[in-house]
């Protein structure tokens, strides 16, 4: 697994776990892999996958249950809400950049509408 230098290996292990729920790779109330599991499967320390399991669980994103494990959150509002903010921070980013480049707001949905239409006819 290949992780970008300047962000937290173990942010990017809980973005990868976010996508993985939000896509239903993981279900509501389905039981993760082990520590040890992900570790290898993301090619990490252990640590570094706790601490990621550590903060989605302050989040309520997943619950642990001693001696059982960690499963997704069985609140479809919780992962409602993940994917919003996912979204928005998605767009909060893509609008900054762009703003930067001195786009106006009417120049920014123009690009926007131009590049879902480029797309949906590209996948056509």
């Amino acid at each position: 697994m290949e992780y970008i230098d300047n962000i937290p290996i173990y942010l990017q292990i809980k973005e990868i776990l976010y996508h993985k729920i939000i896509t239903h790779e993981y279900e509501l109330g389905s039981q993760l892999p082990s520590v040890r599991q992900l570790a290898v499967l993301f090619s990490a320390n252990s640590n570094t996958v706790q601490k990621s399991l550590k903060e989605m669980t302050e989040e309520k994103i997943i619950i642990t249950q001693r001696g059982k494990g960690s499963f997704v959150t069985t609140d479809g509002d919780v992962i409602d809400r993940l994917r919003s903010q996912i979204v928005k921070n998605t767009l909060d980013e893509t609008y900054d950049k762009l703003h930067a480049l001195k786009m106006n707001d009417n120049e920014i949905i123009a690009s926007f509408i131009n590049y879902v239409k480029e797309r949906t006819n590209y996948h056509e």
